[in-house]
């Protein structure tokens, strides 16, 4: 069986697409998996994951009409049929759709060419990509109910493709590999897969107005471009243990050592949070195109898993708060519940099902 994945240009949309890609080779035992995407992270990170991947020809769309909307119309034409004669030549039985401008081009040319198409959705609100592409295609993945109606008539809730390393943990490993200790509330701090500057000064700040003695230890992925400066700040911070990493590989260990998250609100990571049932402090990234990250982080505050904190309001000081709110067991308890109650471990099979559907249903024409 052949399938192509396509989506990119940030790691939100590039992570499910690997997920769902492992999920297909839990249960197809003859998979050939191409990987169709741009010049973003996916360049990098599909290879490092062990799938054939091929570049094709996108651009993101202009916010404003401009000149620039005839450049990336003629990048989409040329991406779309560099996509078409890649897919007739590799034979695909369906497609998969995981969003991003550089999806467009292998998205568009699956509806061309009649190949099944499967869209996954991960955001409350969606992209604008996935809704062009929902009108081909066999089925939209959604990761909960409230999003069904952007797709009428086509939706499945499955939740948001989580990668198999993110959910299989071990605590006594990850307390080791770390130098973390057992018995102390454990504050995992995470910026996305670049770091965020804002969110690392305030949980700096955060740590800062902590006494020595105060039993939270903090782990904290600060992204490679911010680790020199967060560093040098941290050296005067009075909290016993501090561990920073550029970008945490382990992180499924890192999960499965916290007791608390503070992180943005990228789909994606709210997805893995919600899967190891932890209660969250979440800042969503201000500057998302339709403030998705704002509306994915009040799904688990409203679920009462989550407190959000948004941009205005970020400051050492309130993280210091909200945390202190957390140190109450039974108020962790109750979050973590919530959590869990969203999580959806098994968001991955559950979209390689569909694909499975699709790709069936195309063999028996």
């Amino acid at each position: 069986m052949r399938i192509v994945i396509t989506g990119g240009g940030t790691g939100g949309h590039v992570y499910p697409g690997v997920a769902i890609a492992e999920a297909l080779r839990r249960q197809v035992s003859d998979l050939d998996v191409l990987f169709i995407g741009g010049s973003g992270l996916e360049r990098r990170i599909v290879p490092q994951e062990g799938l054939q991947f091929s570049p094709v020809l996108s651009h993101p769309w202009p916010r404003r009409p401009s000149v620039r909307w005839f450049w990336a119309m003629s990048l989409l034409g040329a991406g779309t049929l560099q996509a078409a004669v890649r897919m007739m030549r590799f034979g695909p039985s369906t497609v998969v759709a995981t969003g991003g401008y550089a999806s467009v081009p292998a998205g568009v040319a699956a509806g061309l060419l009649r190949i099944p198409l499967i869209v996954q959705e991960q955001n409350a609100i969606p992209g604008a990509t996935n809704r062009l592409l929902a009108r081909w295609a066999r089925a939209v993945s959604v990761p909960h109910t409230s999003v069904e109606r952007y797709f009428p008539g086509n939706a499945v809730v499955t939740g948001v493709p989580v990668r198999a390393r993110a959910l299989a943990g071990d605590r006594a490993r990850g307390l080791k590999h770390f130098g973390l200790a057992d018995g102390t509330l454990t504050v995992l701090v995470l910026g996305g897969s670049l770091g965020a500057a804002t969110l690392n000064d305030a949980v700096i700040d955060m740590a800062g107005l902590l006494p020595a003695d105060t039993g939270v230890q903090i782990l904290h992925q600060v992204g490679k471009e911010h680790d020199a400066r967060v560093t040098g700040r941290i050296g005067a911070i009075q909290v016993r243990t501090y561990v920073t990493m550029p970008y945490i590989e382990d992180i499924g260990d890192a999960y499965a050592c916290a007791d608390v998250a503070i992180c943005r609100a990228g789909a994606g990571t709210l997805a893995e949070v919600t899967a190891h049932g932890l209660p969250a402090i979440t800042v969503p990234y201000p500057f998302a195109v339709a403030g998705e990250q704002e509306a994915n982080a009040r799904v688990l505050e409203a679920a009462g898993a989550a407190v959000v904190i948004v941009h205005q309001e970020l400051s050492g000081r309130r993280l210091f708060e909200a945390l202190q709110e957390l140190r109450d067991p039974s108020r962790r308890r109750a979050m973590a519940e919530a959590s869990r109650r969203l999580g959806r471990p098994r968001a991955a099979d559950d979209v390689a099902g569909l694909v499975l559907q699709a790709a069936s249903s195309r063999a028996k024409l």
